[in-house]
Formats: C-alpha cells, sequence, structure tokens
C-alpha cells in the first residue's frame, strides 16, 4: 500500500504541476504576444535585431553556473526522496556558494574581455546607428550574473517536484520587463535606446528573484544556505553530475542560440528579426511540451531511487500520445502561419514560407529529442547526451556557414534539424536499451 501511495503521490504532483504550469506559461505566452511588438515598435528591426543577438550572447552566459542548478536539482530530489534533509540543505548551501564563486571573477572577466574585443565588428554592427553597445554588454552582463546566482531559489522548486513555481518566478521577471518597457516607451513618448530596453530587460528578474528567496527560506527553513553547512566532501560529488550537465548546457547553447550571432555575423542583424519572430512563434509549441515533461525530470529522480520502473515506463507511454498530438499542432500552425505573422507584427518583416517549414521542421526535431532526455536527465544518464550534443555543436558551426552560403536563414535552421537529428536517435535508442534492460558499455551512464 505505501508503493501504491508513493505512485499516486508522485503522479499527482506531476498532474498539478503540469495544471498550473499551463496557467502560468499560458501567461508568459500572453507576455511574450505583447513583448516582441512593443520591443520592434521601440527599437526598430535593425536594433531589434541586435538586441536579439546579445540576448543569446546572455543566455550563453547563463548556462556557465557549471552545471550545478540542474545537479542540485538531482540531488536535491534524491535526499527529499530518502527524507535526509541535512544533506539536502549541505546540497543547497554547497550550491549557492560554489555559484557566487564562480560567478563573481566570470563577470569581472567578461566585462574586461567585451572591453578590448571590438563588439561592433564581432556583431556586424554600425556604430553609427547604436553608440552605447559596450555599455549595454557590461552592464547586462552584471545583471545576468547576479540572476545566476539568485536562481538556485528556481532549482531547489525543481527538485521539490514544484516547477510550477519555478515557471512562475521566471515568468514574473518577463512580465515586470514587460511592464517596466511599456511603461518607459510612454513617458519618452518615443522609442528607446539598446541601453534602456536591456537594462529593463535583465533587471526586472533581479527583482523578483530578490523578493523570491526570503520568502522561500521561511517556507523552507530546512534547506536556508549557511556557510556552516558548506560542505567541501559533496562540492566533488555536485560538480561530478554538474560539469556533464555543464557541458550539455554549452553545446546545447552552440546550437540552440548561437543561431542569431551567426544570422547577425554572416548576414545582417536585420535578418535576425524574421528568424526570430517565427521561433517565438513556434516556441509556444515547446513552452507547452515543456510544461509536461518538466515535472517528470524529478518525479522520474524520485521513481528510480525508489526502483518504480512501471511507473517510468507507464508515463513515458502515455508522453507518446501527447507527442504525436503536438506534431498534429506544429502542422496546423503552419498552415495559419502567414495570417498570424500579419496579426501578431503586420507581416511586414519578411518571413518567407520556406523559413516557416523550416522551423516548423526543426520543433518536431527538437520535442522528440526532449521527450526522451528528461527521462534520461531525471535517472542521472547524461554522459552519452554530452558527448553526442558537444559532437553536434562542433560540427553545428562549420554546417551552419555552408548553409547561409547557398539557402540563407533557411541553410541555418537546416544545419540545426540534421545535427538535432542525431541526439534525438540516440536518446531513442538509449531510452529503450535501459528500460529493457539491455545497455551495457557507452549506453550506460
Amino acid at each position: 500500500m505505501r508503493s501504491l501511495s508513493s505512485i499516486d503521490s508522485r503522479s499527482s504532483r506531476v498532474l498539478i504541476n503540469v495544471a498550473g504550469s499551463f496557467v502560468i506559461k499560458g501567461w508568459a505566452g500572453v507576455v511574450q504576444i505583447l513583448l516582441v511588438p512593443l520591443v520592434l515598435a521601440c527599437l526598430g528591426q535593425y536594433t531589434n535585431g541586435i538586441w536579439m543577438a546579445i540576448s543569446s550572447i546572455l543566455l550563453w552566459i547563463d548556462s556557465f553556473d557549471m552545471g550545478l542548478g540542474n545537479g542540485l536539482r538531482n540531488k536535491l530530489a534524491e535526499y527529499v526522496a530518502k527524507e535526509d534533509w541535512q544533506q539536502a540543505r549541505e546540497a543547497v548551501s554547497t550550491t549557492f556558494f560554489l555559484l557566487a564563486m564562480i560567478v563573481i571573477p566570470l563577470v569581472i572577466v567578461l566585462v574586461l574581455i567585451f572591453g578590448i574585443v571590438d563588439v561592433y565588428h564581432f556583431l556586424n554592427v554600425d556604430p553609427k546607428i547604436v553608440g552605447d553597445l559596450y555599455k549595454t554588454m557590461a552592464c547586462t552582463i552584471l545583471f545576468v550574473g547576479i540572476t545566476l546566482v539568485l536562481k538556485i531559489v528556481g532549482n531547489i522548486y525543481l527538485g521539490l517536484q514544484l516547477p510550477a513555481v519555478n515557471n512562475a518566478l521566471v515568468v514574473g521577471g518577463q512580465t515586470l520587463g514587460l511592464v517596466f518597457i511599456f511603461v518607459l516607451s510612454r513617458i519618452s513618448g518615443g522609442p528607446l535606446s539598446l541601453f534602456e530596453v536591456a537594462l529593463l530587460s535583465t533587471t526586472a528578474p533581479v527583482i523578483v528573484y530578490l523578493v523570491a528567496m526570503p520568502l522561500t527560506f521561511r517556507r523552507y527553513k530546512a534547506l536556508r544556505p549557511s556557510w556552516r553547512c558548506f560542505n567541501r566532501s559533496m562540492v566533488r560529488e555536485l560538480f561530478s553530475l554538474g560539469v556533464q550537465f555543464f557541458v550539455l548546457q554549452v553545446a546545447g547553447m552552440v546550437l540552440f542560440f548561437s543561431t542569431t550571432v551567426l544570422i547577425s555575423r554572416l548576414l545582417s542583424p536585420a535578418e535576425v528579426t524574421p528568424y526570430q519572430i517565427a521561433y517565438r512563434y513556434f516556441s509556444f509549441v515547446s513552452m507547452l511540451f515543456g510544461i509536461v515533461v518538466a515535472p517528470l525530470w524529478s518525479a522520474t529522480t524520485d521513481a528510480y531511487v525508489k526502483k518504480d520502473f512501471a511507473w517510468i515506463r507507464k508515463t513515458t507511454s502515455r508522453m507518446r500520445l501527447l507527442l504525436f498530438g503536438f506534431v498534429v499542432l506544429i502542422a496546423v500552425m503552419t498552415f495559419v502561419a502567414p495570417y498570424v505573422y500579419d496579426f501578431w507584427v503586420g507581416g511586414q518583416y519578411g518571413i518567407t514560407p520556406a523559413l516557416t517549414i523550416a522551423m516548423a521542421v526543426y520543433t518536431v526535431v527538437l520535442l522528440y529529442s526532449l521527450y526522451y532526455a528528461h527521462i534520461l536527465f531525471g535517472i542521472g544518464f547524461i554522459r552519452l547526451q554530452m558527448i553526442v550534443t558537444l559532437g553536434e555543436a562542433i560540427v553545428f558551426i562549420p554546417l551552419a556557414i555552408l548553409g547561409a552560403r547557398s539557402y540563407g536563414v533557411v541553410g541555418i535552421i537546416g544545419a540545426l534539424v540534421l545535427v538535432n537529428l542525431v541526439c534525438a536517435t540516440t536518446n531513442s535508442i538509449q531510452y529503450k536499451k535501459i528500460m529493457s534492460g539491455r545497455a551495457s558499455g557507452i549506453w550506460v551512464r
């Protein structure tokens, strides 16, 4: 009976968090719908493309937590499943102080690097149009660094199998950024500078996490970080798992977010805007799918620790039907895309049918890969994903350059599709081998 109760409790948490995340992410979708035309109106197509390229760089920086956030998520779920609150607090405290030790020098080094490097040349930006690029980079790097440390709060909720709360924190920052930009644009009565939009967008999440942190540790006093709970022996354990996540994150950043930098560099900042509109259009599907699979990560960790393989198989089987539904949704979205673009942003940004179709195909491949990846993350089998994704990142850039020369933006997306097919295939094979008990060699761990 206890086992059945555990199964019901785990499944209930998944369903509750999926339902809550749908509401929260639904609002996130509204925020993105409002934010795209607002920022375009404030910056114009050229400068907006620059902001999208900078945002991609900031996302790279946001991954430089050495994988500690995701490592904490797995270890915390494991300790909570065992009801070992002392080690849970030590894991939180050790991760928090390690992040501070990593991020502070990282921010200083990056600000110095961008002060030496010709950022205008790197992003192919005309200094006559945008004159405050270095100041923009320096300030945004600083605030993203602060967010990187503070968002440990979100990782704690993920480890506690409460991804809806983590989603609420992320969406809260996006919403506050939207409000800031809207209010300032009305006060100024005209366009905003790149620096103003970037500053408002990156300070908003900091404010949200600063408010959330004391409230969180008042609610979960047993997890409150303390220097006395910093456990040096736990550093190696966290880094062992964390470094694998870190390599996977960095390689993923190259694949998913270097695209805008490549478009700006190889083509023009103006070409980033139609790509980003199409990307954000289909990202609504990725967001909805992510709502469903996110709770499975820590729930799978809980099930794996308790050797509840039947629950993992049953849940994955149900997800397969849901994946098919999302593919149908993507097909419908592809058909109606021209009408949506016209209504959303006016349709004057040169989004071709080929660009829309390429982005739809990429989204399908991505969802299929994530379908298995979250289960593998939960049980800690990430080494193969790390190796494959690292190889994809190395191949992607030269492949994207070749694609850009022949087919422009569509060629770059085609390169994304090809490299992601590899990880989608290996994820599927590894999961099936593990569940059938036939995994060995490279397919294990």
